[in-house]
C-alpha cells in the first residue's frame, strides 16, 4: 500500500523546493502534482540592494501570487545579508546594532506584507477575486546554519541563537501567531568546521531561553541511503527529547537526489534510482511521521536548474539533476512517483 493524502496528512504536508525560481505557469503543474507547500528563498540583498533604500517586492509578489492561485502555501526561508550589513553574503547580520535593526526591519516589513492580514493579500483580493489567500504562517530563519558553506565565517550555535531571537521579535511583533522554524540542517556537513546537525542542536539548546524562540526544528537529511536519513532524524529527535523539547515537530524542508551526472557524488542516482529513493524515503517518513512528529516533507528540487548553483547561489553539482522535471520541463519517473505518493494521480 502506498500511503497517500487519504492517510491522514494535510494538503500542506508535501512540498517542493526550487533550485531556481519557476516561471509562473509551472505552479499549476506543481499544484496538480499534490505539492501543498512551496519553500522559497527570501533574499534581502535582492529586495533591498541599497542601504536604507526602498524594498522591491515585485518578484516575490509574483512568486507568492502564483503559488496562491494554485492552492499552494509558501514557506519563505530568510537567508543571506546585503553587502552593507555584513562582509560576506553568507554572514548573518549580527556585527553591529545597525545591522541587527536593519534585519529586523526587513523581517517586519515581510511579515506585514505576506503574513495573515498582510497588505499583499489586500491587493490580491482585488487582483484575484475568488481565489483563496495563502498567507505566510511560518518563517524559516537562515539555511543550513550548521555548515560553513552557508554560515560564515563558521557555524556558531550561539550566534545563530542571537539571530533567532531578533528574528522572532521582529516577526512576532507583526504576526504574533506566526511559527518560527529553524533553518534546515544538513546532517553531516563535510567541509572543515561544519557541525553535525544533532550536535548543533545539542549546543543550541544550551543557550538560555532559545527553545521558546522557535516552533519547529528543520532538517535536510540528505543521504545516499535510508539508513542515513533514519539516523539523522532519530539523532535530532534524541537531542530534542533530552532538552525537554520532545513535543516540537520536525519539518523536512529538503530531501532529494540527482538523476544523473558524472561527478561521483553519492547523492546522484539514475533516473530510475531517483524515483526509487523518492518512493522509499517518503514511505519511510510517512510510516514514522507520528513517532518522529514530522509536519512537512519537501522535495528538492522542482526542476533541473539552468545554472550549476542552487537558489541560494551556492554551487551544487548533484543539484543539476535533482529536479522532478528536466530543464525543458519534461517530467521524470520521479515526478510520477511524487504524484502517486501525494495522492494526486
Amino acid at each position: 500500500l502506498v500511503p497517500g493524502r487519504a492517510n491522514a496528512v494535510s494538503d500542506e504536508f508535501f512540498g517542493i523546493v526550487p533550485a531556481q525560481r519557476p516561471a509562473s505557469n509551472e505552479f499549476q503543474t506543481m499544484g496538480q502534482a499534490g505539492a501543498g507547500t512551496y519553500r522559497f528563498h527570501l533574499n534581502w540583498a535582492r529586495i533591498q540592494p541599497t542601504e536604507g533604500g526602498a524594498y522591491d517586492w515585485s518578484a516575490t509578489d509574483e512568486e507568492v501570487a502564483s503559488a496562491a492561485r494554485n492552492g499552494i502555501r509558501t514557506l519563505p526561508f530568510i537567508f543571506g545579508s546585503p553587502d552593507y550589513v555584513a562582509s560576506a553574503h553568507l554572514e548573518p547580520p549580527l556585527g553591529s546594532t545597525e545591522s541587527k535593526e536593519a534585519w529586523k526591519r526587513f523581517l517586519g516589513e515581510a511579515a506585514a506584507r505576506y503574513g495573515l492580514g498582510g497588505t499583499f493579500w489586500e491587493e490580491f483580493a482585488v487582483s484575484d477575486p475568488g481565489v483563496e489567500p495563502q498567507p505566510v504562517t511560518a518563517w524559516q530563519i537562515w539555511n543550513e546554519q550548521n555548515s560553513p558553506s552557508f554560515f560564515e565565517p563558521k557555524p556558531s550555535p550561539r550566534k545563530y541563537a542571537e539571530l533567532l531571537k531578533i528574528s522572532d521579535d521582529a516577526i512576532s511583533a507583526e504576526n504574533p501567531d506566526a511559527e518560527i522554524v529553524l533553518g534546515g540542517m544538513f546532517g553531516t556537513p563535510s567541509r572543515n568546521r561544519g557541525i553535525f546537525s544533532w550536535k548543533f542542536l545539542k549546543r543550541l539548546y544550551r543557550v538560555k531561553g532559545v527553545a521558546s524562540r522557535f516552533d519547529a526544528v528543520a532538517l535536510h537529511p540528505y543521504s545516499p541511503n535510508l539508513f542515513g536519513i533514519k539516523a539523522q532524524i532519530e539523532l535530532a529527535r534524541k537531542q530534542m527529547r533530552r532538552a525537554g523539547d520532545g513535543r516540537t515537530p520536525i519539518w523536512i524542508t529538503e530531501l532529494g537526489w540527482g538523476s544523473g551526472g558524472t561527478n561521483g557524488s553519492d547523492l546522484i542516482k539514475s533516473r530510475a534510482g531517483q524515483k526509487k529513493m523518492l518512493r522509499k524515503s517518503f514511505n519511510l517518513i510517512l510510516d514514522r511521521r507520528g513517532k518522529w512528529k514530522i509536519r512537512h516533507l519537501l522535495w528538492f528540487a522542482w526542476r533541473d536548474p539552468d545554472e550549476p548553483e542552487d537558489a541560494t547561489g551556492v554551487v551544487c553539482s548533484w543539484c543539476a539533476t535533482a529536479g522532478l522535471l528536466n530543464r525543458d520541463l519534461e517530467t521524470k519517473p520521479s515526478f510520477d512517483q511524487f504524484r502517486k505518493i501525494t495522492g494526486a494521480s
